[in-house]
């Protein structure tokens, strides 16, 4: 039977799979059904930078011809473009695959394309001179988030039911609550990356729709694989609520009804939550990541400008990253440790304050929705987009300085566009997560 295009936007990566892996639809005809769909919501949401006209033939798996997106950074596979949303990257062909995209492959999910992303993956929206805006499904006249933006707005139009992403400063995290999707931050160390992501405040995993698909695939990513499997029951956890915004801006009366909404369903579940007052002190946070953040994408700059022979300069780069790199250049070795330092000891302070729970649930996002041409790479006064970064992703860059685990899910809609909610635990603790979602 072939595979129409709107049952295909409905079905879920698992039971894809199944499908396949029945004989009640081929691999070729769920390629054909994505295609369709990808082509039908790209004028809109621009999220796809290059859509295979040749992927490989799905091997056998339990996603057997599941369709399967690479964000255009970090992962790779041989002899496929990699640009980084950048002009000093066009061109740029991988020659190794990595172990992420070689597991996504092992399951049988077939890659057919190359998601979205702000150059460099610096943004939490996704906008570049190269590739322009990606649009949200729910909401276009607004961003669908970033740095994952372009695997968000894929999954949440129903392209692909999962896709590659990876989160740094929230970039699973952020756009899958701009879209409405269940974006997971694996612990550190939890998904393999071979380049260390970032030092370690970075990790790769998926978006996806559904918490059972998301289960599913971290059984198969994680490092050593150990099977697929859905969120299973757990003990009742003890949850910590904090609805302030973190970086002292009045919190968005809608964002904080739709939070408090999503603690009375899991303490309708039998989970105790208790209402806390800034559980976190984010000063300490804020001043060592610009640091801790700002010279990694400074390390990619010149990485590739020596790579390719281009120079780092206005003909190459958006006025927001050449800021960045002339900012990391004014950093100390001093600088640094200092700011390693602060990290360590605000990690320590979050740890001891949330001894008596299990999870901490906030906000995602410090407001609705997220502005296209504020937060992107075009920005010149950074006083300016460092505001308004603080002021809408203030809950993100606290799990990455702890290497911690964090999870976003949907939590109902404001006026027809979506909200998530974030949930972050210990080490260790991506299925108390799955099963809270």
């Amino acid at each position: 039977m072939s595979l129409d295009p709107d049952e295909y936007r409905r079905l879920g990566a698992v039971e894809l799979g199944s499908l396949v892996d029945q004989g009640e639809v081929t691999a070729e005809e769920v390629w054909e059904a994505a295609t369709a769909v990808h082509e039908a919501t790209h004028p809109t949401i621009n999220a796809v930078v290059e859509w295979y006209g040749d992927p490989l033939p799905a091997g056998p798996g339990p996603l057997t011809g599941v369709p399967f997106l690479r964000k255009d950074y970090g992962s790779t596979e041989a002899g496929r473009l990699v640009e980084m949303g950048s002009r000093l990257t066009e061109g740029v062909v991988a020659e190794t695959t990595s172990r992420l995209i070689e597991r996504v492959r092992a399951s049988g999910a077939r890659v057919v394309g190359r998601s979205a992303v702000p150059e460099m993956i610096m943004h939490g929206t996704t906008e570049s001179r190269v590739n322009g805006a990606t649009r949200n499904p729910h909401d276009p006249e607004w961003s669908a988030g970033g740095s994952s933006g372009g695997a968000a707005a894929a999954v949440a139009a129903g392209v692909l039911p999962v896709a590659h992403a990876s989160d740094c400063a929230g970039s699973i995290r952020i756009p899958a609550a701009a879209c409405g999707l269940v974006g997971l931050k694996p612990g550190r160390g939890v998904i393999p990356w071979e380049t260390g992501g970032w030092g370690g405040i970075a990790t790769e995993f998926v978006l996806g729709r559904t918490v059972a698909d998301v289960s599913f695939v971290l059984g198969l990513l994680t490092s050593p694989p150990v099977g697929g499997r859905r969120a299973g029951p757990r003990p009742m956890s003890r949850i910590a609520l904090d609805t302030s915004h973190w970086a002292g801006a009045a919190p968005d009366p809608a964002v904080v009804a739709a939070t408090e909404r999503a603690a009375r369903a899991l303490a309708s579940a039998g989970h105790p939550v208790e209402a806390v007052d800034r559980i976190i002190d984010p000063e300490p946070i804020d001043a060592a990541w610009d640091a801790l953040f700002g010279r990694w994408v400074a390390h990619d700059v010149a990485t590739w400008s020596a790579r390719t022979g281009r120079p780092a300069d206005t003909e190459h780069l958006e006025p927001a990253t050449l800021a960045q790199v002339e900012a990391v250049r004014r950093l100390t070795v001093d600088d640094i440790t200092v700011a390693q330092e602060r990290a360590g000891g605000a990690v320590f302070d979050l740890a001891r304050r949330l001894e008596p729970f299990d999870a901490l649930m906030t906000p995602t996002l410090g407001r609705v929705r997220i502005p296209l041409g504020e937060v992107g790479g075009e920005v010149t006064d950074l006083d300016e987009y460092q505001r308004v970064n603080g002021e809408i992703f203030c809950y993100s860059f606290a799990a990455h300085v702890a290497g911690w685990p964090a999870i976003s899910v949907p939590a109902g809609t404001v006026g027809g566009h979506p909200v998530g909610v974030q949930l972050m635990a210990r080490p260790g603790g991506e299925r108390r997560l799955l099963a809270m979602a």
